[in-house]
């Protein structure tokens, strides 16, 4: 090996080892002090990921959350798509609006470049409260609806889905919401200061106009971002590998039981603490 091999591959072995020190130096940054929140998060907020083992003998969980529901009033305004952040919000977060909206304003809007941004995110509060009371009147008037025409068998196909809709929403849907999104990471936790409900962390707000029946939607959605590969300490991935396999999921299908223990730290990136299960 010449003097230049040598020393390229002494360079690489180098440039390796900077950036895992680098990498390390993030992470014990990032859970140093206090976190900025720890959250009880259960096997319906925190899902598998299936292809673990295809690269080495670890077990990652991601983050499960969602957007809410519209109203009835939203849908009887415009019944096609709605934005999970509307125009005043977007505009909030620096994506330019036209005074206008028509259909080049529309598609220019659409076009402009994703941005980052702070997502709040909120756990079992009034939001999914709103998501299960929504379900159930949803499910009254698919009631009262076939049993006003008991021989219509689509009326009962939509009752009987409602109805396991509901039963998904208080036992196995995500609790963990969409709610609030912005910049200033200080002012969102002065307007969420319980840290044990609401989370912080960072995601990408990507702007999308939507024409329905004539009409010109503007809006945007959110993802997170480094959420989707929480690594399961050694101490609890034998035992949590076992209850979340597919073959020990419980007889009608459903994920077992865990609760862990999830903080965000400094640079409001998760690490479990400790997992609580059978």
């Amino acid at each position: 090996m010449n003097w230049t091999r040598t020393h390229a591959l002494a360079s690489g072995v180098g440039l390796i080892l900077l950036v895992n020190a680098v990498a390390l130096g993030g992470v014990a940054w990032n859970r140093s002090g206090e976190p900025d929140s720890v959250l009880s998060l259960s096997q319906r907020e925190l899902l598998r990921n299936n292809d673990w083992y295809k690269e080495n003998s670890g077990l990652s969980l991601r983050l499960h959350w969602r957007t809410p529901s519209r109203d009835d009033e939203a849908r009887q305004h415009n019944r096609g798509w709605q934005p999970a952040l509307d125009s005043q919000k977007m505009a909030e977060l620096g994506f330019a609006m036209p005074e206008q909206v028509d259909d080049d304003s529309a598609r220019r809007f659409g076009r402009q470049q994703s941005r980052a941004a702070l997502l709040v995110l909120e756990l079992n509060g009034p939001l999914h409260e709103r998501e299960v009371q929504l379900t159930r009147k949803r499910l009254d008037e698919a009631r009262q609806a076939a049993d006003a025409a008991p021989q219509n068998a689509r009326l009962a196909d939509e009752r009987d889905f409602i109805r396991c809709e509901l039963d998904s929403e208080e036992k196995t849907d995500t609790r963990l919401l969409l709610k609030d999104v912005g910049l200033d990471l200080q002012a969102l936790r002065a307007r969420y200061p319980d840290r044990q409900r609401y989370l912080i962390v960072h995601g990408q707000v990507r702007p999308v106009s939507n024409y329905y029946q004539h009409i010109w939607t503007l809006g945007g959605t959110a993802s997170s971002i480094g959420t989707d590969s929480l690594n399961v300490p050694y101490q609890w991935r034998e035992r949590l590998d076992q209850i979340t396999a597919q073959p020990h999921r419980a007889a009608d299908g459903r994920a077992q039981p865990f609760v862990a223990e999830v903080a965000f730290g400094k640079r409001l990136e998760p690490w479990i603490q400790g997992i609580d299960m059978p």
